[in-house]
């Protein structure tokens, strides 16, 4: 019996499974439901000064100023209710609503007696109390918004209240038995409405709370493919195309990659792989550098674009000089001596996000190409750079004699080589 009774409480008071989605639903929702509380505190003012005017209009001048007595007391009531609705804890201070109700019940009981004195609606106690009581449960139900235990702890409440009321009235049991059968039909009938709320406004959140995950899925995955500047033009719908006067190209490649991936097997090698770019991202992050992409074995970053070190040429170089030595460690690790060409330009290039597939922020120019053909040009371990890189770095770093070189597509180009330790 006990573990029907759960099962059945569980199915009818819903709740999250994780605690967290509980509370701030309750919170969400309640304050939501804050604005309509209050739309509903000014409706019951603004029926009370009606019921006073009808009073005045159509009664005795005593009779009527003992009702408005009787029903100045809600007044304070809800001024106090509304003064709650309106503070930071109130969605949490569900507390705040059955203190409404229980407060009301003074005033109300008293303000009906005497209008059932009076004889001006010609309805007997019973009818007249059970009668304002349903209105009451009327205004609980829709403001026990994400409170549907509370409400319905309240419902049996109520049911108990008028049963005493209406015994201490002194009427009989028949007249008890209908006038509670009414009740209780009308008080579950506002159990059920407040649940069918709670579950549609629940419904709505669980797919509100999916959306917001996807969302913060994609919006990671368009961070982690794109830089953060350039994603939120993406998101506004922007054109992305930027022309840059000075960015810092650097291209780096595995020497010797084809007889090396003989070597290891396909397993192996994506595993070095995956472990050099592991190293080659950290190194960006170190140097305030972006990367750009990955293409086979070779890794292409930039600076001076969206990231603005204080010396962004001489960054490149550090970047490259750091990832030499972390390119050995990683070869050790998998038994080959690993070397890298580096080559690295300075100079205008244009950025953009091209395509709606597979979305990604690159460079082109002559830059660009310039990197590219210098990587190719150098020996093992080697790092050759162009003449304007030569120009922002020769204080910090040594240099062997500069050298002309012919590049595909342009021609002799003077190349500087720095001069590392092996």
């Amino acid at each position: 019996m006990a573990g029907f009774a759960a099962r059945f409480v569980g199915q009818v008071f819903e709740r999250f499974p994780d605690g967290a989605d509980e509370r701030r639903y309750r919170f969400e929702q309640r304050t939501r439901q804050a604005v309509f509380t209050k739309r509903m505190i000014y409706f019951g003012v603004a029926g009370i000064v009606i019921y006073w005017v009808v009073a005045l209009a159509t009664l005795a001048p005593g009779t009527a100023l003992g009702i408005m007595r009787d029903q100045a007391w809600f007044v304070p009531i809800l001024m106090l209710f509304g003064y709650m609705v309106n503070q930071a804890n109130y969605p949490d201070a569900w507390w705040a609503d059955i203190g409404l109700f229980t407060a009301v019940q003074f005033p109300l009981y008293h303000s009906i007696t005497r209008i059932v004195a009076t004889q001006v609606t010609g309805w007997p106690f019973n009818t007249q109390f059970c009668y304002s009581l349903m209105g009451a449960m009327v205004f609980a139900c829709l403001n026990f918004s994400a409170s549907v235990r509370p409400f319905f702890y309240l419902t049996l409440a109520s049911i108990a209240y008028l049963g005493v009321v209406l015994f201490t009235h002194g009427y009989s049991r028949e007249v008890m038995a209908f006038t509670l059968q009414n009740y209780v039909f009308f008080a579950l009938m506002m159990v059920f409405l407040n649940v069918t709320i709670d579950r549609k406004a629940r419904a709505a959140f669980s797919a509100q709370t999916r959306l917001a995950a996807e969302r913060e899925k994609s919006e990671a995955l368009i961070a982690n493919m794109l830089p953060g500047p350039i994603a939120d033009r993406l998101k506004s719908q922007q054109a992305i195309a930027d022309q840059f006067e000075d960015v810092v190209v650097v291209f780096v490649d595995l020497v010797g990659f084809t007889p090396l991936s003989q070597e290891l097997g396909p397993q192996r090698i994506v595993e070095l792989l995956n472990a050099f770019f592991e190293r080659a991202d950290q190194g960006t992050d170190l140097f305030e550098l972006e990367k750009v992409k990955t293409i086979g074995d070779a890794y292409m970053a930039v600076t001076n674009a969206i990231t603005r070190p204080p010396r962004p040429h001489k960054a490149a170089i550090d970047f490259a000089v750091w990832l030499r030595g972390e390119a050995r460690k990683v070869g050790r690790d998998f038994g080959t001596d690993l070397r890298l060409h580096v080559g690295i330009a300075s100079g205008p290039a244009i950025g953009g996000v091209i395509s709606s597939k597979r979305l990604s922020y690159d460079y082109w120019g002559h830059t660009v190409n310039l990197a590219a053909r210098l990587q190719d040009s150098v020996g093992a371990d080697g790092i050759a750079v162009s003449d304007p890189v030569w120009q922002a770095v020769r204080d910090s770093y040594p240099f062997h004699p500069p050298r002309s070189v012919m590049l595909k597509g342009l021609g002799a180009t003077p190349v500087h080589d720095v001069d590392l330790p092996a």
